[in-house]
């Protein structure tokens, strides 16, 4: 059933579309209200130095007075205290983030903590509560993709409490978030699989978590049709045009859907998984789907068969299996094995996978339902 009541978080502007990045530089003047913009620029190393990375920020002119382009994978706390050190050094009244999921989410995190006096962990461990205010932001994802440009959460990974977890805040959505699939012509085929598989997981688990509304489905619904169909292209021919355009629109789809309804199981466990195993977010979430999928139908097979029509299959397990399909044609694994996912990795898994992407899943799984999963997962 869909929630008969519900909140929607977006970003206050969306511009989606091939080229709407040439709107980046008026949407920041109007951040700041006629002052002058004092812009950050946080990106991915590789899509700054790149042509229409260069003639993007070309086109920013002197608003940029600060860079920060070395944010890792599953961003460390220390990235965001640095970000933050370059926020209050140089005054930055705008912070902009080009780039994929990690530096989405180091740039949020960095936004909102630094209009707070205390440390990033302190925030992350819950000592302190998050700010009130936000710094203004606007995001560029260059993936399709996380989805992070529109959602209130940012996943941050503390090194030494061996910890990767969000933290949320509505304040947390970026003000402008400019989605332009002309950034993404050039990611590599593994990359595309991996992004474009991340955003497939949150559309279906969007529509069945236990937060979905009409509002939530019926965006969810749309991503999915859009990704199963142009995914392989866009793998296959990453410069076709029209295929990164709607595999961008997906992405951008399912973002809004479960930035209301949360996620699910998949993600509960690919967190802990992909922390302890140093893998990818989203090709973890891919060896985890069709197993997450297959768990859950008992208690949504409805809800599934509704999708499955809707986007022009007979029913739940025709899209399971086209699920599956589709893994095997990007080359994803069905287990772990090979990763080096045995028995002693499963107390950790169990222990820090219960977030609220757990709890929203449709079908409980108890820990000794998550431990069997794990085996499954650690067999070859």
């Amino acid at each position: 059933m869909s929630q008969p009541s519900y909140s929607v978080y977006f970003p206050r502007v969306l511009h989606f579309g091939s080229g709407c990045r040439d709107l980046a530089a008026e949407e920041a003047d109007k951040l700041v209200s006629g002052a002058p913009v004092r812009m950050l620029l946080v990106g991915s190393g590789t899509v700054s130095a790149s042509e229409i990375g260069k003639d993007f920020i070309a086109s920013l002119g002197n608003r940029v007075v600060a860079r920060y382009c070395s944010v890792p994978h599953d961003p460390p706390l220390s990235t965001v205290s640095e970000i933050i050190d370059l926020i209050r050094q140089h005054r930055i009244n705008v912070l902009l983030a080009l780039g994929g999921g990690s530096v989405m989410d180091a740039s949020k995190a960095a936004a909102l903590l630094s209009q707070g006096n205390g440390s990033v962990k302190e925030y992350f461990d819950g000592v302190l509560p998050l700010p009130e205010k936000m710094l203004p932001m606007l995001a560029l994802p260059t993936t399709a993709g996380t989805g992070s440009e529109i959602t209130k959460n940012a996943v941050l990974t503390d090194t030494e409490g061996h910890l990767k977890r969000a933290i949320r805040s509505p304040l947390m959505v970026p003000a402008v978030a400019l989605c332009d699939p002309d950034f993404t012509i050039d990611l590599p085929p593994k990359v595309t699989a991996e992004s474009g598989l991340d955003a497939l997981t949150q559309a279906l688990e969007s529509y069945v978590s236990s937060g979905a509304s009409e509002y939530s489905r019926s965006l969810a619904e749309k991503a999915t049709g859009l990704i199963l169909k142009w995914l392989p292209e866009a793998w296959r021919h990453g410069g076709n045009a029209e295929a990164r355009l709607r595999m961008a629109e997906g992405s951008m789809l399912g973002a809004l859907a479960f930035a209301q309804s949360g996620l699910g199981a998949v993600h509960g466990l690919a967190h802990p998984i992909g922390h302890l195993l140093n893998l990818p977010h989203g090709f973890t979430c891919a060896v985890l789907l069709p197993h997450i999928l297959e768990w859950n139908l008992p208690a949504c097979q409805e809800s599934m068969d509704i999708l499955a029509r809707n986007i022009g299959l007979q029913q739940a397990t025709a899209l399971l299996e086209q699920v599956k399909k589709l893994l095997k044609t990007l080359q994803i694994p069905d287990n772990f094995a090979a990763f080096g996912l045995t028995a002693k990795d499963f107390p950790y898994i169990v222990k820090n996978c219960r977030s609220g992407s757990m709890k929203a899943n449709p079908r409980p799984m108890s820990d000794a339902e998550v431990e069997q999963l794990l085996q499954k997962l650690a067999e070859a």
